[in-house]
């Protein structure tokens, strides 16, 4: 995938070594690492920095392409897309929370989802969301994705495994 993608309004670009600072802030929030799998609550900027760390090769060896969404020059959140071992390959996003119900998770993830479409092919994109999580499952429906199951994901910031909702981005849909 492309090293930077633009929006109107956000630089989409490779995490860098100074985003560890922020992006530790804005993930250390209960809010934003509840609604999140990978995420694990606290998160430290040592954690920020090992997750910067691994980026550069992920991307070399096609299994992550993860996206710092950037707005007038700060990261405000991620963005990115994981591969999986059937070929699928699975849209994630957030947001700190000083700017939710902006708009900007959708913006970032429909230059991604462009990207991926553009690389992989529509039919192999999937996604998701915690059940009670309604404003990913907007950010998801407005891009085109489908509902086609319910199952128990682990968040790693919770300790548990949450009702989750799966959605898929079939080919018919673009």
């Amino acid at each position: 995938m492309q090293e930077e993608l633009k929006t109107e309004r956000l630089l989409l670009r490779p995490l860098q070594t100074d985003d560890a600072e922020r992006l530790a802030a804005l993930a250390n929030n209960w809010n934003v690492a509840r609604m999140l799998a990978r995420m694990p609550f606290p998160y430290t900027l040592d954690m920020a920095h090992q997750w910067i760390g691994k980026q550069t090769a992920l991307r070399a060896d096609g299994e992550e392409f993860t996206y710092a969404v950037d707005l007038d020059g700060d990261a405000v959140g991620a963005c990115g897309l994981q591969s999986h071992a059937d070929g699928t390959h699975e849209l994630g996003y957030w947001i700190g929370e000083p700017w939710w119900n902006r708009g900007l998770a959708s913006e970032a993830a429909a230059a991604v989802l462009a990207a991926a479409i553009e690389r992989f092919g529509a039919a192999t994109v999937i996604s998701g969301h915690f059940a009670e999580n309604h404003a990913s499952g907007r950010v998801l429906t407005k891009l085109g994705f489908r509902y086609t199951g319910e199952e128990h994901r682990w968040c790693e910031a919770r300790r548990e495994r949450v009702h989750c909702l799966t959605m898929r981005l079939a080919r018919t849909d673009v």
